[in-house]
């Protein structure tokens, strides 16, 4: 069990660790002015979020649930495994559904050298990033105190 706990937590910092450093480098990117190292960041953010979300978004969920079967713990019947799951399906639709969309549309504006059409839809990528962050910040919480 000891492995899967490292798989489990490992996961779960790359994948918040991901969320940080792609806001805050992506944000330096925007704010220094220079067109090219802003395409660049759009680029770069597509690439990223989709390697670091997929992949270790999904071992976090996996794993979690491996190990809550290994425990015996339903995860839908226990409120610290229930909110953290909620959380993060929730995380996972708007990220889907909205996040990458906005990072597409964003990756396209900056293929066509339109840097004025980026910061719009990057503000909006950034502060319901910033939102999905913190949320599954509190799954650290849930967690570590295991709420009844």
């Amino acid at each position: 069990m000891p492995m899967l706990e490292s798989l489990h937590v490992a996961a779960g910092v790359l994948w918040l660790g991901n969320f940080v450093v792609t806001g805050i480098w992506a944000t330096r990117a925007f704010r220094s002015g220079d067109e090219r190292l802003r395409r660049f960041a759009v680029r770069e953010i597509l690439f990223t979020d989709i390697i670091f979300t997929l992949i270790f978004g999904s071992a976090v969920i996996i794993s979690g649930l491996a190990l809550a079967a290994r425990l015996g713990i339903d995860p839908w019947q226990t409120l610290w495994t229930r909110d953290a799951l909620a959380i993060a399906i929730a995380s996972g639709v708007l990220w889907f559904a909205v996040l990458v969309p906005l990072e597409i549309h964003m990756e396209r504006r900056a293929r066509a050298d339109d840097d004025a059409a980026l910061t719009r839809p990057f503000l909006a990528w950034s502060i319901l990033g910033w939102t999905v962050t913190l949320a599954l910040f509190s799954i650290i919480y849930l967690m570590l105190a295991k709420p009844v």
